[in-house]
């Protein structure tokens, strides 16, 4: 558990402490499954004819899993990789005690993989809602997307939570949407790797020239889901949380922001509030401390494509206990209809609409990437960076202040009143930061100012 920009009010885990699997299995799971590639990489290296992995969870966290490292020698997937034979067999605490026992007494078994390599093709589909000025170089775009090819429930919903998007704004005459809604439907979120391993296949990678309209990216994965905890007195009760959704008895809305600009933030929490969305933790990655003053972790999810081409964005991805090893998994829980808070997901689907509408009606230079760069320098200036290292806590927090101010400006649409504002701050920082201190944070303040002129 991390620092983080902004968290909706509710019951949380204390920071940078291990979250128990009595608070909820998403974190534990995650760690239990981050062993796994190395486990897979081990045995290939060693010409293993078998693999046997017994995972720390209870029976129901792990019932359904299916563990999907890339079996190659160096774990890459791709084009042209060369795939190895190592049958895995996956099992939880309870039922693999026996086996481990039973290896350490030196027992033998036969483990038989019957399984084949199928070729199968997806396809990647792009949507537009044509905006006012669709069709014309005046046309500008928020892009939003998700993935296509998961198999359950829970993980394979952002599609229906786009369709939801488009539909409300569907709703509005053309004239009405400032900016073209642009629907990204990814097929590559269970290739091998992920889509980091297939650039090639990318619409924009092939496309970049489309890349030029869009304004904004808005991603979503892994909605509507409620949260699992183990409990009773061995730890093996796979069950539901009885928490209130607010305090966490919804899987968290991980809400990625690209980058830390304080308007992308400002805009998830007033969807949040606006619409009672329970369960949110906003985090821009380790760019700058979150507000507690501490690391700030990144959510992990391919689907803000705005971090993927450099644009600024926003991703939702739910705090699903599977991440990313898990299919058709957990099925008497997460994967079934069991495990789906469709109140839930509404309030998610209306919180990312009021988001989208937002984006449709910011000026570009207010979500420009070069604000939160500067907000960035500014925050992570340590104490030492001033001329007086003593006050270095309140210097900053000056500084700061400055920025805010500065920000505040273009956010009202006053460019000549922000630019007088941040060569005030420029002035500030020289005053009171060492010179090589005061160039880097200057040099942003530059670039600032170069995008507001």
């Amino acid at each position: 558990m991390t620092d983080y920009e902004w968290r909706s009010p509710g019951k949380w885990a204390p920071l940078f402490e291990p979250v128990p699997t009595s608070v909820t299995t998403s974190y534990h799971c995650r760690w239990v499954w981050s062993e796994l590639n190395g486990f897979a990489a081990t045995a290939i290296a060693a010409k293993a004819a078998g693999l046997i992995v017994v995972y720390d969870l209870s029976p129901g966290a792990a019932l359904g899993l299916t563990q999907r490292s890339v079996y190659t020698s160096d774990g890459k997937a791709g084009l042209g990789a060369n795939y190895m034979n190592c049958p895995t067999l996956t099992l939880d605490r309870v039922n693999g005690a026996k086996v481990l026992a039973d290896a350490k007494a030196g027992k033998t078994a036969t483990l038989t993989l019957r399984a084949r390599f199928p070729r199968d093709v997806g396809r990647a589909m792009i949507g537009y809602l044509p905006g006012k000025n669709y069709g014309t170089p005046l046309d500008q775009q928020i892009l939003l997307a998700t993935h296509t090819d998961a198999m359950s429930l829970i993980e394979e919903n952002g599609g229906i939570g786009m369709i939801g998007i488009a539909s409300y704004f569907n709703k509005l005459p053309r004239a009405a949407r400032d900016r073209t809604l642009v629907l990204y439907f990814d097929c590559r979120h269970f290739m091998p790797g992920g889509e980091n391993s297939w650039p090639q296949f990318d619409y924009y990678t092939l496309h970049p020239e489309r890349l030029k309209p869009i304004v904004a990216a808005l991603g979503m994965e892994h909605m509507g889901g409620r949260q699992t905890v183990e409990t009773g007195p061995d730890g093996n009760t796979y069950v539901y949380s009885s928490e209130k959704l607010e305090d966490g008895g919804v899987i968290t809305s991980l809400m990625d922001v690209f980058n830390n600009n304080i308007w992308l933030v400002e805009s998830i929490a007033r969807a949040a509030i606006d619409n009672a969305w329970p369960r949110v933790d906003v985090k821009a990655g380790n760019v700058a401390p979150g507000v507690n003053g501490g690391f700030q972790g990144r959510v992990k999810s391919p689907m803000n494509k705005g971090r993927v081409y450099g644009i600024p964005g926003v991703g939702l991805a739910g705090d699903w206990p599977g991440a990313w090893t898990q299919t058709f998994a957990q099925i008497d829980t997460e994967a079934g209809p069991n495990g789906f808070d469709r109140n839930y997901f509404v309030q998610q689907v209306a919180g990312l609409s009021q988001i989208t509408g937002d984006l449709m009606k910011v000026e570009p230079a207010v979500i420009d990437l070069e604000w939160g760069k500067l907000k960035s320098s500014i925050a992570n200036m340590s104490d030492t960076a001033f001329l007086k290292p003593p006050q270095g806590v309140a210097a900053r927090k000056a500084l700061l202040d400055r920025y805010v101010a500065a920000f505040r400006r273009i956010e009202a649409g006053d460019r000549a009143g922000a630019r007088s504002a941040l060569n005030e701050l420029a002035a500030a920082v020289a005053k009171v930061a060492t010179p090589a201190q005061a160039g880097n944070v200057v040099k942003e303040i530059d670039e600032t100012l170069s995008r507001i002129s």
